[in-house]
This record gives structure tokens, C-alpha cells and sequence, in this order.
């Protein structure tokens, strides 16, 4: 209940584009993977596997950012984003990018691969 609200605070602070892309990025992740739990911590939403985060989105004036939590992740998936650029622990991508839920839901697999 009270990270409903927290999320709903997340969403009103950016702009409506961003958070129907970052929303459809996790739809994208949690319909796939409903054992994560969708949480907000330091002020963006992630989601987790018990203690460990798997994955962050975050959004700036004019990219939408992702994280993935696996530098060997972020490193091999990095290039796969088109229309991304790579930056040292994020992906910066547009405002309105067309999730491409197959590659977010692949890197997810590959995150979760390299807890065990």
C-alpha cells in the first residue's frame, strides 16, 4: 500500500511520456518475472529477488534511463539499445522510446542467471 503511493509519486514527477515508457518497461519485466517485487528505493523504481536488486529506471530532463544491476549485464546488452546510448551504469534512452519488451525481458533473464 504505502509503495503504491510512493510509485504514484514517482510517476507525477516526471512527465507523462516518461512514465508511460517506464511503465511499460516493468510491465514488460514483472509480467514476465512475477516472482520480482516492484519497489521504489532511492527515490526510482526497481525491482528485486529477495535482497538483491535486479534492475532500476530512472528518468532525467530528456532521457529515460535503465539500470541493470550486473555490470557484465549492462556491458553485454548495452549495444543491443539502438537507439540507447551506454553510459558507465545506465542506458540512456528517449523519452519515447518503443520498449522493445523481448531485449528488456532478456536482460532480466541474464541478471537473474548470473545471481546463482
Amino acid at each position: 500500500q504505502r509503495q503504491m503511493c510512493i510509485r504514484d509519486r514517482f510517476y507525477k514527477s516526471v512527465t507523462p511520456q516518461q512514465a508511460k515508457t517506464i511503465k511499460s518497461i516493468f510491465k514488460a519485466i514483472t509480467t514476465k518475472f512475477p516472482q520480482l517485487e516492484l519497489v521504489i528505493a532511492w527515490n526510482q523504481p526497481m525491482v528485486k529477488l529477495d535482497k538483491h536488486y535486479i534492475f532500476g529506471a530512472s528518468a532525467s530532463t530528456k532521457h529515460v534511463l535503465i539500470a541493470p544491476w550486473d555490470a557484465k549485464v549492462l556491458k553485454e546488452f548495452a549495444p543491443k539499445f539502438k537507439e540507447g546510448t551506454a553510459l558507465k551504469k545506465t542506458i540512456q534512452l528517449p523519452n519515447d522510446w518503443d520498449v522493445d519488451v523481448k531485449l528488456i525481458q532478456t536482460m532480466i533473464k541474464a541478471s537473474l542467471a548470473n545471481l546463482k
